[in-house]
């Protein structure tokens, strides 16, 4: 009876975004140094899956700037304050001022108050 020998299926691996993205950066300064062919071999990666890798990185799936928009450097223009409303009352306790622009009720200033004190 002969032997038949069985292939084995190569266990899959998956790599999430990021770590495809460091693994193609680390080849890229490594590249002058060692082979992709060797490089794939050290880290455990088929060599078809790198070129596919490189290929979506051309073509822009890989972005290194991750979900960060850039912003230009215009200047921002700061709209002008609206007319403040004359002050109805204005209260003083030491280094506070409340200015009122509306009557309110004595508890409401009672409780600024107590909130000034720590109470």
């Amino acid at each position: 009876m002969e032997q038949q020998k069985i292939k084995t299926r190569r266990a899959i691996c998956i790599r999430g975004k990021q770590l495809i993205i460091q693994l193609l950066e680390k080849y890229e300064s490594s590249k002058a140094q060692i082979s992709l062919v060797q490089f794939c071999k050290d880290h455990d990666v088929p060599t078809g899956t790198f070129y596919t890798w490189l290929r979506y990185q051309r073509e822009g799936k890989y972005k290194v700037n991750g979900r960060f928009i850039a912003l230009s450097p215009e200047p921002v223009s700061l709209p002008e304050p609206a007319m403040s409303l004359p002050v109805f009352a204005s209260i003083n306790s030491g280094e506070l001022t409340v200015q009122l622009h509306q009557y309110v009720a004595p508890e409401y200033i009672q409780s600024l108050l107590d909130k000034r004190r720590g109470l």
